[in-house]
């Protein structure tokens, strides 16, 4: 008789374990699945908007569209596959500034002068590390008023890239490259540390 009691005792505390291991797996799946959703509430979807016009100017902008904010971890401005410093001293430029300076360059010499009725206006805003880019708004990078640099620099624009490497509120990170071949961004382990 004992050997029988301990045999549904065994086969009991057997079933106990099961059915707590079942609740255990459905309790870490539907942790999961409530992460994932907290995760799309706050998924940040970084993109590059250039606009341009016959008129003389040129402006691209990094645009949120997604539905939290992107915490920028690294901002990497490169000029024919070589990254570009920023300057220094009191008239620094950002890295974007200093990538077009031969077009910079150019248009101010004297055959600007010469084909140029107006004026040439340049706008660029730095990127660093840091920088939170809010749900739904975006950053102006650069924009240029003028038509003989917006040429120069429009023409010459595939020798310029940018690549963002950005994450979530979660600590999900993207990478989002201005002359990627893909559409989207690509998600990545960690940014890179700079």
């Amino acid at each position: 008789m004992d050997e029988k009691r301990f045999r549904v005792d065994l086969y009991i505390a057997s079933l106990a374990l099961i059915f707590s291991g079942l609740a255990a797996a459905a309790a870490a799946y539907q942790t999961y699945v409530i992460r994932q959703q907290f995760s799309a509430t706050v998924w940040p979807y970084l993109t590059f908007i250039s606009s341009t016009s016959g008129k003389g100017w040129f402006e691209l902008d990094l645009n949120n569209a997604g539905i939290g904010p992107a915490l920028i971890r690294t901002a990497v401005i490169s000029r024919d596959g070589k990254p570009v410093k920023e300057g220094l001293g009191p008239t620094s430029l950002t890295a974007l500034g200093t990538a077009i300076a031969p077009e910079r360059a150019e248009a101010s010499g004297d055959e600007a002068r010469a084909k140029s009725h107006s004026h040439n206006d340049l706008t660029v805003t730095s990127l660093t590390r840091g920088d939170v880019i809010p749900a739904g708004s975006r950053i102006q990078l650069i924009r240029i008023v003028g038509s003989f640099l917006t040429k120069r620099v429009v023409a010459d624009a595939h020798h310029i890239d940018i690549s963002v490497c950005y994450c979530s509120l979660l600590g999900d990170c993207w990478t989002k490259r201005l002359w990627d071949p893909a559409a989207e961004p690509h998600a990545i382990r960690a940014c890179p540390a700079t």
